[in-house]
């Protein structure tokens, strides 16, 4: 209830030191003098006692307020604790983000420098002693690269090729090319396909088909592969932050698998990036998952275990031991669009092409067709229920600085494109 005001509570004074004044004149009970002074000691009394009573409560009010500023003091104080043990957790969890980070960037540093120097020695040793040869028709290699890709005569001697990717891996000069691979029939891209390339100095392109035919004979496609995969993974890891909803398929190669001394490395480097095992699909060939020796087993059940999956390609026929691919962790099997809608006889499977999809839907799998480069060739695809396609038709490989920053990012480019330009850059490495 609000106090009265000083006026409010003088008026009322006065009004009744008037009355008990008049009342004890009017009964004779002092003079006129005698009233007049009641009445004043009446007032003074009744403004005493308002401002005793006024002083009481702003000494009232004054001390809440030191009791409020006391606990905003104590609030402020805790915050200041609160904020001070947190920036200090802050630095602390800053400080070993960097560390772990230099660590990584040394780890990285010694894998490249490993592999750069066993390459530079293995060119070094080997490029005077090797004949030119041209690639052999070895199902491993001759897979990844088109039929109608022949290894030709070409300008620099095979030395000087030898030594131009060895500089083009030193400095860093390998790009990674993205194709994507879409939802069937909603055309969605839901994967890429990590395609590398390396650059010469003048910055042209050195395909698959030109330094395979030189670092195949000396010996050098292993290393060549495990410092391409390693580039890959590292740009793919970049990529990753900025879009964690479309996996990478990536190659690993037979060679790979069996390098005792860089697999060491490599599963070291991989497990301190197990987070990119949602997105990072390792591409294993039909051929290496049929002939899995006891290394190969070991290294793929690690990854496994670190929650990588792996895709299965380059098949070169439909009888696929569904039930050992699953148990190595795939989770998807590419096919050539011509295996899939070729003469069913020539497929070697013991089930019929539209029934494949069926058979790895029982085991968890995805049917991936590859090289889709014509809009009849989805029609049949669809009565088949593939899951995804890839090819020409669905986008063109495009480096990944084009795909990242949408300059030209790769939707449906039409059926012409398959016409226009070489199947050698449809898949591969």
């Amino acid at each position: 209830m609000p106090r009265l005001s000083h006026l409010t509570v003088l008026a009322l004074a006065l009004a009744a030191g008037s009355v008990i004044a008049a009342v004890l004149f009017r009964w004779g009970a002092t003079d006129a003098v005698g009233a007049v002074l009641t009445m004043g000691f009446i007032v003074i009394l009744a403004s005493y006692f308002d401002l005793l009573f006024e002083r009481t409560e702003e000494r009232g009010r004054i001390g809440a307020a030191f009791d409020h500023l006391g606990q905003a003091h104590d609030r402020l104080r805790s915050d200041a604790d609160l904020t001070r043990r947190a920036l200090v957790e802050l630095k602390t969890h800053v400080d070993d983000r960097i560390t772990a980070r230099n660590d990584r960037i040394v780890s990285e540093v010694k894998v490249l420098e490993s592999l750069i120097q066993r390459l530079a020695m293995s060119i070094a040793d080997r490029a005077r002693d090797v004949e030119p040869a041209e690639i052999e028709d070895d199902e491993e290699l001759a897979e990844p690269y088109p039929d109608n890709v022949v290894a030709g005569p070409m300008g620099p001697d095979d030395e000087e090729m030898l030594e131009t990717i060895r500089r083009s891996l030193e400095d860093n000069r390998v790009d990674l090319y993205l194709q994507p691979v879409v939802s069937l029939p909603q055309r969605k891209v839901r994967f890429y396909e990590a395609l590398s390339r390396l650059r010469s100095e003048d910055g042209t392109l050195i395909m698959p088909s030109q330094y395979i035919r030189v670092a195949e004979p000396a010996g050098l496609m292993s290393l060549v592969d495990n410092v391409l995969l390693f580039r890959c993974i590292q740009v793919v890891r970049r990529w990753a932050q900025r879009n964690k909803e479309i996996g990478v398929f990536c190659n690993l190669s037979r060679e790979t698998l069996r390098d005792a001394n860089f697999f060491t490395q490599f599963a070291d480097f991989m497990r301190d990036n197990r987070e990119l095992s949602g997105q990072l699909i390792f591409e294993i060939s039909q051929a290496t998952f049929d002939d899995v020796g006891r290394t190969e087993d070991a290294n793929l059940k690690l990854l496994g275990e670190m929650g990588f999956s792996f895709s299965m390609d380059k098949v070169t026929n439909l009888d696929i031991d569904v039930a050992k691919a699953r148990h190595y962790q795939v989770r998807h099997v590419k096919v050539p669009t011509a295996l899939l809608l070729g003469d069913p006889d020539d497929t070697g499977a013991t089930v019929h092409p539209a029934d494949l999809k069926d058979l790895l839907s029982r085991f968890g799998l995805n049917l991936i067709a590859e090289r889709v480069e014509a809009e009849r060739e989805v029609l049949n695809l669809l009565d088949y229920n593939v899951d995804f396609g890839q090819g020409f038709l669905f986008g063109e490989p495009r480096p990944i600085r084009e795909t990242v920053l949408g300059v030209a990012h790769p939707n449906l480019a039409p059926a012409s494109l398959a016409k226009s330009r070489p199947r050698a850059v449809s898949g591969g490495r």
